[in-house]
């Protein structure tokens, strides 16, 4: 603070960002994490992070729709 007992912007922006560093709704990793993170249990017994198994099954069926799309572009050419 300064000697007449302002604070200054710098100071304010510091203490904002302390403030908010830890809140997981500002954190936009944190949040997306939380997101898609399983409900019932969002960390395992080693405290590693599980996706939600709703992720998971999307994950699957895109991967199987990029691999058919792929297989029928590819043997169209050959």
């Amino acid at each position: 603070m300064d000697a007449a007992g302002y604070v200054t912007p710098e100071e304010v922006r510091l203490a904002l960002q302390k403030l908010h560093s830890g809140d997981a709704e500002t954190n936009p990793e944190q949040a997306l994490r939380a997101t898609l993170a399983n409900d019932l249990k969002p960390v395992d017994a080693r405290g590693r992070w599980k996706p939600s198994s709703l992720v998971i099954l999307v994950g699957v069926i895109a991967c199987a729709l990029l691999g058919i799309f792929l297989y029928f572009s590819l043997s169209r050419s050959l």
